[in-house]
């Protein structure tokens, strides 16, 4: 696999550590060439699943993985077909498109039992449309995963809270555009973050530099808006996780963390996800914007230590 190894001009606790490996599979059930990165360390007490989130990339993760290794945690990160260093749009590799929720679930099983296959126990920490997809499956996938830790989980999205149980008529209208940017959409541009800490992102002027500064400097991470097809995919899966019967599957215990200043995800599907599920704490950040995990240090560490009580208390 290619890769630009030229660094941006960051901090180190941005830049990668000397664990830090990339690499790559094609899951033969969805053809998708999926890469990840793995930051190991000697006698680990777990194995954490760090999924992120729209059109982000692994190396956006790789202060949480510093911090994480520190407390004893190996780290792996998935890139999603279609955003990072994993499957692109052959039409267009910024257009974020998508085969569906199910081939996001596909690869991710693969990667956790057969590429990674470790006999330690297994967390999660995942954002927003990682958070989704992390919690369909643990729902599909009930005895794999024993906690997990989620910021802004995209249990609904602002934009499309009132049309769930409108899938089908959807479908049906955008198959013919399913190609096509959304409306408005476009390819990747730096002009879409401030990177001032003054977006609807994060409030922290340094982390609020990493997303547009890795895209920079490596374009193979650049991704622009998404598809009809993902919009009608999204839409499709949101119904289908919200159903009290695929949240009621999931009994391990979860930390689920909202931002106050959320301009994205449905806080009000966030909170009601929590009470119909058996095990899961209700963490609100008030002045947090969606990015919790690039959020300013008074934020990022309270969620942080209650992630790692999380996981103690699950081992």
């Amino acid at each position: 696999m290619s890769f630009n190894l030229t660094l941006p001009d960051l901090e180190k606790r941005f830049l990668p550590p000397k664990n830090w490996k990339i690499k790559s599979f094609t899951n033969p059930e969805t053809g998708h060439n999926i890469a990840y990165r793995t930051a190991f360390i000697d006698n680990a007490k777990a194995i954490v699943f760090c999924l992120p989130g729209l059109s982000e990339y692994s190396e956006k993760y790789i202060e949480t993985t510093r911090f994480l290794n520190d407390h004893g945690y190996n780290i792996v990160v998935i890139d999603w077909a279609y955003q990072g260093l994993s499957t692109r749009f052959k039409e267009n590799n910024h257009k974020r498109h998508s085969d569906g929720y199910e081939a996001d679930l596909s690869d991710l099983h693969y990667l956790i039992k057969q590429e990674i296959n470790s006999t330690l126990p297994h967390y999660m920490l995942v954002h927003s449309m990682g958070g989704h997809i992390g919690l369909r499956y643990m729902s599909e996938h009930p005895n794999i995963i024993q906690a997990a830790s989620i910021t802004a989980p995209m249990i609904n999205i602002n934009a499309l809270k009132y049309l769930c149980g409108t899938t089908k008529n959807i479908f049906s209208i955008l198959t013919p555009i399913h190609t096509k940017y959304i409306v408005g959409g476009h390819d990747w541009s730096a002009k879409n973050r401030t990177n001032d800490g003054k977006d609807i992102f994060s409030s922290d002027l340094n982390r609020d530099q990493v997303h547009n500064a890795w895209c920079i400097k490596n374009p193979d991470l650049q991704v622009g808006s998404p598809t009809y097809k993902w919009l009608a995919e999204t839409l499709k899966s949101i119904c289908t996780l919200k159903a009290k019967e695929t949240l009621q599957r999931i009994k391990v215990p979860l930390l689920v963390a909202y931002a106050g200043q959320e301009a994205l995800i449905d806080n009000k599907a966030i909170k009601n996800t929590v009470n119909i599920m058996h095990n899961a704490e209700l963490l609100n950040f008030e002045n947090a914007k969606h990015e919790i995990l690039m959020e300013t240090d008074d934020v990022r560490d309270v969620f942080l230590k209650k992630t790692l009580e999380l996981f103690k208390q699950s081992s």
